[in-house]
């Protein structure tokens, strides 16, 4: 808690085995770092994750603070509260707990153009941005995304950046999948990284501040006691959900091994079931044959169990599915986007008639457009999607990504903030 109020107003638990404190925490408790928002108006990009070690919001933090006002709230994806279900569109307003403005990031303007970046109206009551979102360390998800194009608002209207860093809940020695395209950057694909990048938010920004040439007026104020060798549970944190499919830590992996195979929608990825992007299920799929494909892969880490099951909303909701569980035996070895690609090259090789790579064969061509693009998005390539359709195999396309994927690897340990 900061000093301005130091008796939190109602109970907070202390957690026994935090290893961790949260940039948001030392932002509060260090003068090195509070003397960054003294005196200033200060605009949040938050959501429900932007708590510390004792479910403290940083939105609470900051609106009961006497040394510096908050007068905006930024809301990404799913909105400040969270509120929002994927891709729905976020609404600007007045926060009905603080009364301050909220600006929607992830929604369109009055003639309907993406509204993803501040504008200087948005800006006009700001001297600082601070930036306190937990992110999941998969290139696809859209919170980074967003910290860039506030970062660039920053430098386009002379604003200080802050980020408050928090784990990338894989580790940062986990580097998986490819690196997207240079050219085919989108909020979905925010830069040449690769899929799984191994950096936390305030090690990308470094990088994204360097790479882009922004001239961002950036402090990140880094966690203590977190290493690269932590998992999520390592670090003895409470696990906040990132987004409304994201309820346990060990969805980060799984969304990496899944997540770009739901973008084409043919088959169900457990979005709509008790355990989201851990089941690969359609009911033209015979999970008998699905699985001893795969496990005859004898792919590190990963175990695919045959499966039954009827998706409460989703693709195929409410119909019998058959395929695969997906089971996590050794979290230091399972390469995530690698198995994703094995996943996808065997529907594409065992249901060739299904059109897996085209969104579906009952997919009508818009649809079919809409979901080849996404998913090309996703990917931030469209070859992944050219050498399948080419006969390619999985084996094949990776290596096809690799003397990039190791050279950013290398590469990147030139922001690391940890050890």
């Amino acid at each position: 808690w900061h000093a301005e109020n130091p008796q939190p107003p109602l109970f907070y638990p202390r957690l026994k085995n935090v290893k961790v404190k949260l940039g948001d925490e030392r932002l509060f408790e260090e003068e090195q770092y509070l003397k960054l928002i003294r005196g200033k108006r200060v605009g949040l990009i938050t959501n429900p994750t932007g708590m510390d070690s004792r479910f403290v919001s940083t939105i609470d933090k900051l609106a009961r603070g006497k040394d510096w006002k908050l007068t905006a709230l930024f809301a990404p994806e799913h909105g400040v509260r969270g509120a929002q279900a994927a891709g729905e569109k976020v609404e600007s307003g007045i926060d009905p707990i603080t009364g301050v403005p909220v600006y929607s990031l992830h929604g369109r303007d009055a003639k309907k153009r993406p509204q993803n970046k501040p504008r200087p109206s948005m800006l006009r009551d700001v001297d600082v941005l601070v930036y306190d979102i937990q992110d999941i360390g998969n290139r696809s998800y859209t919170y980074v995304g967003t910290m860039k194009l506030c970062m660039q608002a920053a430098v386009e209207n002379g604003k200080e950046f802050i980020v408050l860093d928090r784990p990338n809940p894989l580790g940062g020695e986990l580097v998986s999948g490819n690196v997207l395209t240079p050219g085919f950057e989108t909020l979905v694909g925010w830069a040449p990284v690769a899929y799984l990048y191994g950096l936390t938010p305030g090690e990308v920004a470094l990088w994204l501040n360097d790479y882009y040439k922004m001239g961002c007026k950036l402090t990140v104020v880094p966690m203590k006691g977190w290493k690269r060798s932590m998992k999520w549970w390592d670090t003895g944190l409470p696990w906040i959900p990132t987004s409304t499919h994201m309820q346990i830590p060990e969805s980060c992996w799984y969304i990496g091994m899944t997540g770009m195979l739901g973008e084409l929608l043919a088959v169900n990825v457990g979005v709509g079931y008790p355990l989201p992007f851990a089941y690969v299920g359609a009911p033209w799929i015979d999970a008998q044959r699905l699985a001893t494909e795969l496990n005859s892969r004898q792919l590190p880490g990963i175990f695919f169990r045959p499966v039954y099951y009827k998706p409460f909303y989703g693709p195929y909701k409410d119909r019998q599915c058959e395929g695969v569980q997906l089971h996590i035996t050794d979290y230091d070895t399972l390469m995530p986007v690698e198995v994703g690609i094995h996943i996808i090259e065997a529907l594409h090789k065992l249901y060739p008639e299904q059109r897996i790579l085209y969104g579906g064969a009952a997919a009508a061509p818009a649809r079919q457009r809409e979901r080849v693009g996404a998913f090309n998005k996703v990917m931030g390539t469209t070859e992944v999607r050219r050498m399948l359709l080419d006969g390619k195999t999985a084996e094949e396309i990776i290596r096809s990504w690799e003397p990039a994927r190791k050279k950013f690897a290398t590469e990147r340990a030139k922001y690391f903030l940890y050890k």
